[in-house]
């Protein structure tokens, strides 16, 4: 039995706040290890400024997002305003974006998705673009996909995150990757339970798998079970985090970070903010992984879950409004729902 709509909506804005805090917690914790971080930071547990001469995101402040959080908000904007979700729509708004920040987000953006905005931007028209991307870029803006088709079967939710990827990221792993997310979240809104979120996510991934360029590698949802295994195994948090950064993996690839994601969020029991926080001193490309965790978690929980000093902060910093943006999905959904 779905949940009343003040719950859905309670989710639906804690998926999005989960998104945006993990990524601005794991910011300064990006291109680490585990034990670097415990030399360097401690045990990171709230909003820092990146380290001076950081890789990439010397400069940015604490609660400040990158483009896990930017790109996220560019595809909610998309299907918005277009009332669907379409390869066209999404790279209209990529482009809109990009010209009004210029090349202050340059050194943030995904190999992958620079790779086509370059392409734009010199002319390509979105139908002669075909990305192939099998970094964690698609899987990291998937949430407003979930929030579309909260509650919808794990084949249309698939069909929209294949709509999604195609610019970008239009191989098997990654669309594999990003289906696991979206659909995990898409069972999370609706009141489904732990076990069956990361079943979601599972089964997402194997139907995500037979679209796209096939590219040989690990499957998504093997790595997923493997990280749940790793995760039962493991006696402390060193140690989760430990095991997941060395065999499932925390680089920017999606057969690494998405499953790592599903291992935090099996870790923490979906607490939104336990899970960010492990995602955040696990390193590697923490900033993604703690955004694709906390928005799992957030969508599990509802917004309630989060301390509100910490969504105020984000918003705060960042000029957002997540119960707007939340809103607005919805509502693109419930007409879906009235057309069915």
């Amino acid at each position: 039995m779905e949940l009343d709509f003040d719950s859905i909506l309670s989710r639906a804005i804690g998926c999005l706040a989960g998104v945006a805090i993990g990524d601005a917690m794991g910011m300064p914790t990006f291109g680490f290890s585990p034990d670097q971080i415990r030399e360097k930071f401690g045990k990171v547990t709230n909003f820092m400024d990146a380290p001076t001469g950081h890789m990439i995101h010397d400069g940015l402040k604490a609660g400040q997002v990158t483009d896990d959080t930017h790109i996220t908000l560019v595809l909610a904007d998309a299907i918005i305003k277009d009332g669907f979700v379409s390869k066209e729509g999404f790279a209209q708004r990529l482009l809109e974006w990009n010209k009004r920040i210029g090349t202050s987000m340059d050194k943030l953006l995904g190999p992958s998705t620079r790779k086509v905005l370059e392409k734009m931007i010199k002319g390509a028209k979105p139908h002669e673009i075909t990305g192939t991307g099998t970094t964690d870029g698609a899987a990291m803006r998937i949430s407003p996909v979930g929030i579309l088709n909260a509650g919808f079967s794990l084949e249309k939710v698939v069909e929209d995150v294949v709509k999604s990827c195609v610019l970008t990221h239009n191989t098997s792993i990654a669309i594999s990757a990003a289906s696991s997310v979206a659909c995990a979240i898409s069972k999370a809104i609706v009141g489904k339970c732990g076990v069956d979120v990361i079943e979601a996510g599972i089964e997402g991934a194997k139907l995500g798998a037979k679209f796209g360029i096939f590219y040989p590698a690990a499957p998504v949802d093997k790595r997923i079970e493997l990280a749940i295994k790793i995760v039962l195994k493991a006696k402390n948090f060193e140690e989760m985090t430990d095991s997941l950064y060395n065999y499932v993996g925390a680089g920017i690839e999606s057969n690494e970070a998405i499953p790592t994601a599903f291992g935090v969020f099996f870790a923490t029991n979906g607490e939104p903010i336990d899970a960010i926080i492990m995602a955040t001193n696990i390193g590697g490309d923490s900033d993604t992984i703690a955004s694709i965790a906390g928005g799992m978690a957030g969508a599990f929980k509802g917004i309630k879950a989060f301390p509100k000093d910490m969504v105020k902060k984000v918003e705060q910093v960042n000029g957002l409004n997540f119960e707007k943006i939340a809103k607005k999905l919805l509502e693109v959904r419930e007409r879906r729902l009235m057309n069915l």
